[in-house]
């Protein structure tokens, strides 16, 4: 019966533990004006942030000296599948997805629209998935 304590506590681990699932982050941008809705947003290494813009003459370019760098609108600038263009544009609709990279953990992606500036801005907060470590029980 010397085992049973040890299973006890295996199973309270594997109740607690989650899977790391990457999650996608939807940020509208401009219709209500000069905004990202949500400006502001935590996500994780691995996660997505899919960009909409839902009215407006816009685009979103991460900011000088972010851990990582996009420039987006229809696409993003040097995507190898789809359309590639980060210029602003002012189709309704125009959707540019990122992934997160492990670049960017521990840190924050400061983002902009290249036509309106500071004005119209927004951050993302990354931190990096914790993994349950696996061990073995004598």
């Amino acid at each position: 019966m010397r085992i049973l304590p040890y299973l006890l506590a295996a199973a309270s681990l594997l109740a607690f533990a989650t899977h790391a699932k990457a999650v996608d982050h939807v940020v509208h941008v401009g219709g209500a004006g000069l905004v990202f809705t949500p400006s502001s947003i935590e996500a994780l290494v691995g996660d997505t942030v899919t960009f909409i813009n839902d009215g407006g003459f816009h685009n979103v370019a991460s900011d000088a000296g972010a851990p990582m760098t996009f420039r987006c609108a229809n696409g993003c600038d040097g995507d190898a599948v789809g359309p590639a263009d980060g210029t602003p544009s002012g189709t309704v609709g125009w959707t540019a997805t990122i992934t997160i990279s492990p670049a960017a953990a521990h840190s924050s992606i400061g983002y902009h629209c290249e036509v309106h500036g500071q004005t119209m801005s927004g951050t993302i907060s990354v931190t990096n998935p914790v993994d349950l470590q696996s061990f073995d029980i004598d």
